[in-house]
């Protein structure tokens, strides 16, 4: 009695712990019989094609209605200034090299580390709005370690200040947030000064990743100081394509692999292989961002 009643225990607290983050659908679509799997994968080819269509739709449309603004970027970076209630699509690189390992060593939070005097970067993002231009700047960090955006301002005044949104990821499949967004990390802005400010992330699955960035640059008690910009978004797009950093697709597929040669065939040892496969791969999250 006592065993069965701990499996029903851990896999509620696993499914509380992951459900934001682990591609448990997945799992459960590369598991299902092959036969279900093939008409599965017809419809899903005739899904995507549409949504290729609806993608160009949408893509043309937010071009034709910005307004106010103007956006370059450089590099492999993707820039946009429409509103908050846009939805953007991404795509990205397939890879191969495939891993069971989904360690979890994330730096989620998008800290304050020291302002690098760095001046080369090898990607970048701008905005511009009533003149002051807002720069986004990066370079390509190898696994294991964080990478660094320098934002900086120009033209703007002291309240100039930026935030980092929740990044998303992609890798042919579904868009997922990699955090959680509601939590206070990811909603406070930094002052941006003359010197910048940096934002870190530490990207742990190759795939294409798409990050908002927010500014705000206005003074309403002080006219002359007042900018008038309350609310401009600019997109930095990261595309990682590492062996050493398998995909999700890459590791959800391998460890269905494992599951099926391990296991009798039976859905419940596969159920019980995936769950205890899931708690050796993934650790708490103790800052809860």
């Amino acid at each position: 009695m006592k065993r069965p009643l701990y499996y029903l225990l851990c896999a509620i607290a696993c499914t509380s712990m992951v459900g934001a983050t682990m591609p448990m659908a997945a799992i459960a679509e590369a598991i299902q019989p092959r036969a279900t799997a093939e008409q599965q994968a017809q419809a899903d080819a005739t899904s995507s094609d549409t949504g290729k269509a609806e993608y160009v739709t949408n893509t043309s449309a937010t071009a034709d209605t910005a307004e106010d603004s103007t956006a370059t970027s450089t590099g492999t970076s993707e820039v946009s200034t429409e509103s908050a209630n846009d939805t953007a699509a991404a795509t990205g690189p397939a890879t191969d090299t495939p891993t069971t390992s989904l360690s979890a060593q994330t730096t989620p939070t998008p800290a304050a580390i020291s302002t690098t005097s760095q001046t080369g970067y090898a990607h970048s993002a701008t905005a511009t709005q009533n003149g002051v231009t807002f720069t986004i700047s990066w370079n390509d960090a190898p696994a294991g370690t964080a990478t660094t955006f320098h934002v900086t301002q120009a033209n703007g005044s002291s309240q100039a200040k930026a935030r980092m949104d929740v990044p998303t990821y992609w890798d042919g499949g579904s868009q997922e947030s990699v955090c959680d967004p509601s939590r206070p990390a990811w909603s406070s802005y930094h002052s941006l000064g003359t010197a910048g400010h940096d934002f870190t992330f530490d990207f742990t699955a190759s795939g294409t990743y798409r990050i908002y960035f927010y500014f705000m640059d206005n003074d309403r008690n002080d006219p002359q100081n007042d900018k008038g910009i309350y609310y401009l978004r600019t997109t930095a797009e990261v595309t990682i394509n590492d062996a050493a950093r398998p995909s999700v697709t890459q590791i959800v597929n391998s460890a269905v692999g494992l599951c099926r040669q391990e296991t009798n065939g039976s859905e419940y040892d596969m159920a019980l292989w995936l769950h205890d496969w899931t708690l050796d791969q993934l650790e708490y999250d103790h800052s809860l961002n």
